[in-house]
């Protein structure tokens, strides 16, 4: 039995780090007294249970350990969530309080494409979210509350709010003996995600606005990196939970889900090109009056070979490059005859160890002034206004500044890359990297206590 939240100690972070506890902006978002300046906080100490590699047997090792897991761990023998029990209602508050000082300086564990494949039963995937996704999330948590005077940023406080919601929702949940109440928590930390990148922007260009240079790009776009990042990780393993379950149900498949989940163990890189290139037209076509003409060519003798993807971040990513290209090309030219004088190519290709798509186009490319301000959140080529209120002239073709850096990140998740190269008068390409092999598709998920 856990002891009432009232008789815990502080679990903040702080003290390894050699400050006070920072415990008090925490308590002042849940309503509750802040904590003495002067008490010290002791070291963490959370209710889980960690199996490590050297306490086990010879006999045993076969069993938990594989050839499949990067780190010598099996993921799902790597812990277990002990529920809290019986807290009263006012000690709650108090509980989740301490507990995302605990989680924030635990260190997550990254997954390997082999691994998610190997966890496609519900019960063991459940078992390494239940910890996991809290680890993740009272991170990001950590990071908003870094920002110097965020509880004046409504937009900073709404996307802190949610991270709160569901890292309780979370840890008070019971998976045991059925997972009906824990589908349900992460039903509603997936919904809740959908406002969380567009209230990030307005915040970082808030930020920005309100507060000078100072909170530019040269605090934003970091800020913004290693939090999204961070997040792109904990979406793809709660959705792929959500695929897993219903597959486990037997229901017919929904778009989206393939053999793997998310996961298309099967994934046909160059159709996946070919549809998302006929969506592009007919968007561009829609809030233009003009259609590019957009070219897939494959570049391999026998075909691209298929390989294990997450066909919905690739999708992100080329939806991203053509819109970008098609839409420089419709404004640029004065007939649908020049249209189609200026034609996008798609040109995609392989060897055994990765998968090369290169996005090029006709229309004048990316001014030299420009150059890596594109990367850039606070950076947006739709509309004429500047900072927040060029936020508002979004449309499906043109977005809140954040398509090229998030889809960059997006490819970046498993361990490729997307370059841009300009050539001032004539036109620009893209190049995205993507890595075939399981064992090294490996999640990158930013944590500074391991930096």
């Amino acid at each position: 039995m856990m002891p009432p939240a009232a008789m815990l100690p502080c679990l903040g972070r702080a003290l390894p780090r050699g400050k006070h506890c920072r415990c008090r902006r925490v308590a002042a978002l849940l309503g509750r007294a802040r904590p003495k300046a002067d008490l010290a906080c002791p070291r963490p100490s959370i209710q889980v249970e960690r199996i490590e590699a050297d306490s086990v047997t010879d006999a045993t090792r076969k069993h938990r350990f594989g050839p499949s897991s990067w780190d010598g761990q099996v993921p799902w023998e790597r812990s277990s969530m002990m529920t809290p029990q019986a807290l009263a209602e006012e000690d709650v508050e108090e509980f989740i309080l301490q507990e995302i000082q605990a989680f924030a300086p635990m260190q997550p564990r990254p997954l390997s494409m082999q691994e998610v494949l190997e966890m496609l039963d519900p019960q063991r995937i459940a078992k390494f979210l239940h910890v996991e996704v809290p680890i993740r999330y009272a991170e990001r948590i950590r990071w908003i509350q870094d920002i110097p005077g965020w509880e004046d940023m409504p937009d900073l406080v709404k996307v802190n709010d949610i991270h709160v919601q569901t890292f309780r929702e979370l840890r008070l949940v019971e998976r045991q003996p059925k997972l009906d109440q824990f589908t349900s928590a992460v039903q509603r930390a997936v919904a809740s995600q959908q406002a969380v990148r567009q209230a990030l922007a307005r915040g970082m260009h808030s930020l920005h606005t309100e507060r000078g240079p100072e909170y530019g790009s040269s605090f934003a776009d970091p800020w913004l990196d290693k939090f999204l990042l961070n997040s792109i990780g904990t979406d793809m393993l709660l959705s792929q939970y959500l695929a897993c379950v219903s597959m486990g149900h037997g229901e017919r498949p929904t778009r989206g889900v393939f053999s793997g989940g998310i996961i298309d163990p099967d994934c046909d890189v160059a159709q996946i090109c070919r549809d998302t290139a006929v969506l592009v037209q007919e968007i561009t076509e829609e809030h233009t009056g003009r259609c590019p003409l957009i070219r897939v060519e494959v570049f391999q003798e026998s075909g691209i070979p298929r390989f294990s993807y997450i066909p919905g971040f690739l999708k992100f990513i080329l939806t991203e490059l053509l819109k970008n290209s098609c839409r420089a090309t419709a404004e640029i030219a004065k007939s649908d005859r020049e249209v189609q004088k200026r034609p996008i190519n798609v040109i995609v290709c392989a060897d055994e160890h990765d998968v090369a798509i290169r996005i090029s186009d006709r229309a004048r490319g990316i001014p030299f002034e420009v150059g890596d301000k594109v990367w850039s959140y606070l950076y947006t080529t739709s509309g004429k206004g500047k900072g927040k209120d060029s936020l508002q002239e979004a449309t499906s073709l043109s977005g809140y500044g954040m398509g090229l850096p998030l889809s960059r990140l997006y490819a970046r998740y498993l361990g490729g890359s997307l370059n841009l190269v300009s050539l001032p008068g004539y036109g620009a390409s893209a190049d995205l990297f993507l890595t075939r092999v399981n064992a090294e598709q490996i999640e990158i998920v930013p944590d500074e206590d391991a930096e």
